[in-house]
């Protein structure tokens, strides 16, 4: 698999890799449709981006829903594990059949169909400033824009090393700094979006939903 088609799926824009499993997301009315975001700029700026920092620091061991839509609009869903630091698993609902899991240093794709297993660093994808054990996005990351929409924050990031292409942008509640969805931008400039629901906490995740065997290696058997 293609770097750039491991890159789209760790921002978890798969069309070009899965099945469509739902219908495309209806365009919403014109009422529904948000504000146009405001910049936020100074103290306003740096206070938003703390708030931000510590509310993805309060993501220590959680477990919930996810819906993903593709840059073509097909729309994916399954259940997520999050364990920091440096761990998640997106797990697709049938009849999609892949799985993504990070185990701390790699991202895995995991095809469950055709048995193949496809690794990168976690440290050049966006999930790694999501699954960091202290984030503080300022410090961490290029933030290229920090806004509020209706009752929504954006901040929007780049890596500074230049190792992860694309960019992401976080949103969250005004109120409480929930994280409510992220979006992956690619280097092709196709986006996909990744929400969450129904988050809660989750102390005692199982160590092993964080693993992914390759089914191809001739010693998976005796490893498991």
């Amino acid at each position: 698999m293609k770097k750039r088609s491991l890159l789209v799926a760790l921002g978890f824009g798969l069309a070009a890799l899965t099945p469509a499993v739902a219908q495309a997301p209806k365009t919403p009315p014109a009422a529904a449709v948000p504000p146009l975001p405001v910049l936020l700029t100074g103290t306003e700026r740096a206070q938003t981006l703390a708030a931000a920092s510590a509310s993805l620091n309060r993501l220590a061991s959680v477990q919930g829903r996810f819906v993903q839509v593709a840059p073509d609009g097909r729309v994916t869903q399954g259940s997520v594990y999050l364990q920091k630091p440096g761990k998640v698993r997106f797990d697709y609902d049938p009849p999609n059949a892949l799985l993504i899991v990070a185990d701390g240093a790699t991202v895995a794709i995991e095809d469950r169909r055709l048995k193949d297993v496809s690794r990168i660093p976690l440290r050049s994808t966006p999930l790694y400033y999501v699954l960091k054990r202290d984030v503080n996005l300022e410090r961490d990351a290029r933030i290229t824009k920090v806004a509020r929409s209706g009752d929504s924050i954006l901040v929007t990031a780049r890596d500074r090393t230049g190792e992860a292409e694309g960019e992401i942008t976080l949103t969250f509640a005004a109120s409480g700094y929930d994280l409510r969805h992220w979006e992956i931008v690619d280097a092709q400039r196709q986006m996909t979006r990744i929400s969450l629901a129904n988050l809660r906490a989750a102390p005692r995740l199982d160590p092993k939903l964080f693993r992914v065997q390759d089914a191809k290696d001739p010693t998976a058997r005796r490893k498991g």
